[in-house]
């Protein structure tokens, strides 16, 4: 036991706390230091609670602003429509006396009292254009309303984010200076300040406020300030206390001025410095021996398991076992189990290997043979179709051997995939089009194939279902290319994965003169249809088409499935390939 880690720390903590015992004769000296931030906190507590009310009407006001701004992009025009809709939110509430809207050019032809207003020369427009943002600002006699007001202004813009002017509210001072007295506590004064370092509103009068502001402070600098309490000069020579809480963030402050006999000033007592300095020294020399101790004992040791853990994260496997000296018991039964459990993963991690490439190679011959048969059944049925003997043998042979090779398809993304497990949409859907696509031209021009296709990593069973229907679809695609007025013959292929994990996929031919006889060399008997309504039944998906004059238009969109092997983030698609367009040969 004597040997164990805890029993070392136990005894070399004892030596590093025990100095602490002697400045116990200094505790009633921390008590008073907290006491005063105690005080400082409340302070600035009463200080925010005091903006309370305030607060809340300014927010309002800015909110009302910014959903007004919205309704002025229509309604700037509609001079008549645009002053009854202001007079409307004015006469319907008693927060607010007057709403106008003015123009980038400082012209207000919109406002709640239906006068026209030129602000070109006003400095609070100026002071607008040059922010382009929410401004609060304070008006002794308004230009719109004649009264004492508090001004919300808020920039409207339209959908391209261009500056179309500004909605204005007017908030009476009176209001401002009620809610501010009705939420004073303690013995100080409150004012609320904007970015500016213009009082709004006080609890005294607007003339006595700027004696209350911080005298050797920046105003414009308050809002930086927020969350804080310190002692400072006023403009009337006092020293004060002032408090800075947030009203609107980084635009408006409320400012608390107190006595400073708020707070007992202790600070500088010599007892404080005194107590502050042996406090300091006990606290280093018991670092120094806590950090000796654990280096010892605990940092070296974990140094060198942590290089030899990192090392075999690392895909070192031929290290030799980790040897420590002179280790407490708990480090040395962990550098055991570490060793252990190093050779019994380096073990496993080979035979793993050793498997897997077994797994790989057998599970690529299959895919390989797969495809291989299938490819061999086209070329059979090919052989057939040609010299079968009727139009329909040799129709129902193309169409079987069409099939068939999107089977194949599928079986030769597998085999070629790095990972067996599932399909590549694009390597697949590429092998499609190589495939199945257009091979003639069309009324004289050849077919432009252009594909957009998402990477989308599917099971194999979907990816089967999913090739035998893009085939289906993209085979009926080239039987109705034509060649639309003015254009050329087209055929554009989409896939792409959505929200929820959908799925979508769209192919889409141009119509128009075509020089193909689809009753003579292509009979339909429904059974393309029927084939393709049973594969989106199986992938649980739901299709449409879409007819336009230039265009046919198939879509169809489905759930997609687990794959083996998905890693826990959830990872489904790599970057979309380029667009790409291919011209017939």
């Amino acid at each position: 036991m004597g040997r164990g880690l805890i029993v070392r720390l136990a005894v070399l903590l004892t030596a590093a706390m025990f100095p602490l015992g002697a400045i116990a004769l200094w505790q009633t000296q921390r008590i008073a230091d907290n006491a005063e931030s105690l005080a400082m906190a409340a302070v600035l507590a009463e200080t925010e609670r005091a903006a309370t009310a305030e607060r809340k009407l300014l927010r309002r006001a800015l909110g009302a602003a910014q959903g007004l701004s919205v309704s002025m992009i229509d309604l700037r025009r509609d001079l008549p429509a645009c002053n009854a809709l202001l007079r409307r939110f004015v006469e319907s509430q008693d927060t607010f006396v007057f709403a106008g809207f003015i123009d980038t050019s400082g012209m207000m032809e919109c406002a709640s009292n239906g006068r026209v207003v030129d602000f070109r020369d006003h400095a609070s427009f100026k002071r607008a254009m040059e922010r382009q943002r929410p401004l609060f600002e304070v008006n002794r006699r308004g230009v719109a309303t004649g009264q004492s007001v508090v001004i919300v202004s808020n920039p409207v813009r339209d959908e391209t984010g261009v500056l179309l002017g500004f909605v204005s509210l007017s908030v009476p001072h009176s209001l401002t200076n009620n809610l501010a007295q009705r939420d004073v506590v303690g013995d100080g004064e409150y004012l609320t300040v904007n970015a500016d370092g213009v009082v709004l509103s006080a609890t005294v009068e607007l003339d006595e406020a700027e004696a209350l502001l911080p005298a050797d402070l920046d105003a414009e600098t308050l809002p930086m300030l927020s969350g804080r309490t310190f002692l400072g000069t006023g403009n009337d020579g006092q020293t004060r206390l002032f408090a800075v809480g947030t009203m609107i963030e980084d635009d408006v402050v409320v400012l608390g001025s107190h006595p400073a006999n708020r707070v007992a000033g202790i600070a500088n007592h010599p007892a404080v410095w005194l107590s502050m300095a042996f406090s300091v020294l006990m606290w280093m020399a018991g670092l120094l021996v806590a950090f000796l101790g654990m280096h010892r004992l605990v940092i070296r040791h974990l140094d060198k398991m942590r290089m030899a853990m990192r090392r075999f994260t690392a895909g070192e496997r031929n290290l030799p076992e980790t040897e420590l000296e002179d280790p407490p018991t708990e480090i040395a039964a962990l550098r055991e189990s570490f060793n252990k459990m190093a050779e019994v993963i380096t073990r496993a991690e080979a035979q793993r290997e050793e498997d897997l490439t077994i797994k790989t190679v057998l599970l690529r011959e299959v895919h390989h043979r797969v495809k291989n048969n299938l490819q061999l059944i086209a070329s059979i049925m090919n052989m057939h179709g040609r010299t079968a003997q009727s139009p329909e043998s040799r129709r129902l042979l193309t169409q079987l051997q069409r099939r068939v090779r999107g089977l194949a398809t599928v079986h030769q993304t597998l085999s070629a995939s790095a990972q067996m497990t599932y399909v590549n949409s694009r390597e697949l859907f590429e092998s499609l089009l190589r495939e199945l696509g257009p091979t003639m031209p069309v009324g004289g021009q050849s077919v432009a194939v252009s594909s957009d296709i998402a990477t989308v990593r599917m099971n194999a069973d979907q990816a089967v279902t999913l090739s035998m229907l893009a085939a289906e679809a993209l085979t009926n695609a080239v039987k109705h290319v034509g060649v639309p007025p003015g254009g050329r013959p087209e055929i554009r292929v989409e896939l792409k994965l959505r929200a929820e994990n959908r799925v979508h996929l769209l192919i889409e031919n141009s119509r128009g003169e075509s020089d193909i006889d689809v009753d003579e060399d292509f009979p339909s008997s429904g059974l393309g249809h029927r084939l393709m309504d049973a594969f989106v039944s199986q992938l649980d998906g739901r299709q449409e088409t879409v007819e336009t004059e230039r265009s046919y238009i198939y879509k169809m969109n489905f759930s997609l499935g687990d794959v083996d092997g998905d890693d826990p983030s959830g990872w489904r698609t790599a970057p979309p390939a380029p667009k790409r367009v291919v011209p017939a040969e």
